[in-house]
This record gives structure tokens, C-alpha cells and sequence, in this order.
């Protein structure tokens, strides 16, 4: 927080007269509610009228890359502080800008990493027809996360984890709500799961340091990773798992995953599981995220082409 007396531009000096305090009372309820006196607004009238003027801006924001909003105050949203004189004026960054930032980051390191790009032929408008009609509480789900999630909003939106026989939507309609999330500019990530090992050691053998990655994976508003379970797992990959996985259970994020296998069957062999660390990642992936079992034709083997 920065104090911001200094910033207000002198517009409004010699200007304010007009403004009597039952105006600046009825425009700036919080006045009202932080009980400042009749004297301090008298006083302050150039510097509340500056106050409106810059949340009228915000109320209009559409984004802090079109931010209106000019010099050091692009970014910022004001705000009113209880003082010994009444209330001080001070500045903090707005949630827009937090999200740009946060999108940017995710952006950067995920063309550096190698993330899977969400494929824009996977969409709702195309999802088949036959799947949307099976499961419609499940498409309904879907379609209303990509169009309403708002990262940091409080009370997030857990993610799906859709699981069935190869061919039946899963990916199709994961990426469908990741296509949707990118188009509204909400920081998200796709990782394959088979392939999401292979950047880690990348990284380390390029001499990268490894934690930027598991940072963005751990943080991100909302993760998607496909094919789960069907990496090789080994110590090094159950305990990066791990890490990311604790970490946006621990913080509820949303995190959406599609598998071949059910929760109870991930990461196992025969009746044993294969990592010490199975049984608390699969406790953690079943509470953190929604349940849905698909069935149905493959539709990859509905139009193979054959030489006979």
C-alpha cells in the first residue's frame, strides 16, 4: 500500500466549490460508514472528487491491458483507510492486474516448457452428439466452469476428473473447457501426463532449474492434465506428482484430469500399489475433484480407413 496524495492531478483545484459535503456523502457511502467529519470532506474535496473520478474508470474496466487509467495509476484501484484525521487515501493493485500478470507467467513458461497447446478443434459446438446427450449434468458442469470460473473468487469450482475407455470424449471435452478458460484470459495449463516427465528431466539435463515448472504447475488458476496415470511412474515422477498435486489440494484449486483408469485403479499393479505415495495422492485427487465415469463407442474407430 503507497499513499497517493501526491499523484492526484490539480484538475480539480480551484474546481470543487460546487460540491458541497451531502454530495460527496451520497457518492461515497463508505464516508458515511468510517464516520469522517463534515470538515475533513469540506477539505478534501479535490482529492474525493479525483477518488470518484478514478472509480468510475474501474467500474468500466474491461481489463488492465486496456486499463484507461494513466501513469502510475494504471493497475491500481484506490481506496479509503480509517485515520486519526479520518480517512487516508491509498492504492493498491487491482485484481485485473494480478490476473495479467498471472496469465502472462503462465504464457511465458508455457511456451519455454513445452506445455500441450490446447487444440482448437476440440470445442463444445463440436462435441459429439451422442456423448452430450449420455452425460448432459456432466457437459452442463463443463460448460458452465469455462464460462463462469474466476480465478481467486473464493469457493473455486473443482475440476472434473473424467475417466472411461479410450475414444469417448474425455479429452475432447477437457479441452473444450480449456479452450473456452484461454479465450476469456484465465490462467490455465494442459499437461499430458505421459509427456509431462519427460519436459522435467529435459529441464534438469538443459541444466533449467526444475522449480519455475513446478511452481506454474502447483499455482496455476486451473490445471488439466491429461491422460493420467499413464506415464511410467518411478520415484521421480511420484514425487513431483505429489508435490503438485498437495500442494492445489492443500489450496483449492481447480484441477481437472481425464484417465483410462478409475481413481482406485491409477498408479497400480495388480493389487498392489506401485509408490509408497499412491494411496495419498489418489485420497487427494478424489476429493479435490469430481467423479465422472464415461462409456461409450470409441468414435476414433467409427471412420478407419482400410486396404483390402
Amino acid at each position: 500500500m503507497r499513499h497517493i496524495e501526491s499523484l492526484f492531478p490539480k484538475q480539480f483545484s480551484g474546481h470543487d466549490t460546487g460540491y458541497d459535503v451531502a454530495y460527496f456523502r451520497r457518492q461515497i457511502p463508505e464516508l458515511n460508514e468510517l464516520n469522517v467529519s463534515d470538515a475533513f470532506i469540506h477539505r478534501h474535496r479535490a482529492a474525493l472528487l479525483e477518488y470518484l473520478r478514478q472509480s468510475s474508470i474501474c467500474r468500466a474496466c474491461r481489463g488492465y491491458a486496456t486499463c484507461a487509467k494513466h501513469g502510475d495509476m494504471k493497475g491500481f484501484v484506490q481506496v479509503l483507510e480509517p485515520s486519526t484525521a479520518g480517512v487516508s487515501f491509498g492504492v493498491r493493485r487491482c485484481q485485473p492486474f494480478h490476473e495479467f500478470m498471472a496469465k502472462a507467467k503462465v504464457d511465458r513458461f508455457a511456451r519455454v516448457a513445452g506445455v500441450t497447446e490446447v487444440d482448437d478443434s476440440f470445442q463444445f459446438s463440436n462435441y459429439p452428439l451422442e456423448q452430450a446427450k449420455r452425460y448432459p449434468n456432466v457437459i452442463r458442469y463443463a460448460r458452465e466452469f469455462a464460462r463462469d470460473f474466476q480465478p481467486g473468487a473464493g469457493g473455486d469450482k473443482p475440476g472434473l476428473y473424467i475417466f472411461g475407455p479410450p475414444g469417448v470424449g474425455k479429452t475432447h471435452l477437457m479441452f473444450a473447457v480449456f479452450h473456452q478458460l484461454r479465450e476469456r484470459g484465465v490462467p490455465s495449463l494442459i499437461v499430458r501426463s505421459d509427456s509431462l516427465f519427460d519436459h522435467m528431466r529435459h529441464l534438469i539435463a538443459d541444466g533449467q532449474d526444475l522449480e519455475p515448472f513446478l511452481e506454474a504447475l502447483s499455482t496455476v488458476p486451473v490445471l488439466g492434465i491429461d491422460e493420467f496415470a499413464q506415464e511410467r511412474a518411478n520415484d521421480f515422477s511420484m514425487e513431483k506428482l505429489f508435490r503438485v498435486i498437495n500442494h492445489r489440494f492443500h489450496a483449492k484449486l481447480s484441477t481437472w484430469f481425464t484417465s483410462n483408469y478409475s481413481p482406485p485403479d491409477a498408479y497400480r499393479k495388480g493389487a498392489d500399489d506401485i509408490h509408497d505415495a499412491v494411496a495419498p495422492l489418489r485420497s487427494r485427487v478424489m476429493n479435490m475433484a469430481i467423479l465422472v465415469k464415461m462409456d461409450g463407442p470409441d468414435a476414433r474407430q467409427r471412420h478407419l480407413k482400410t486396404l483390402v
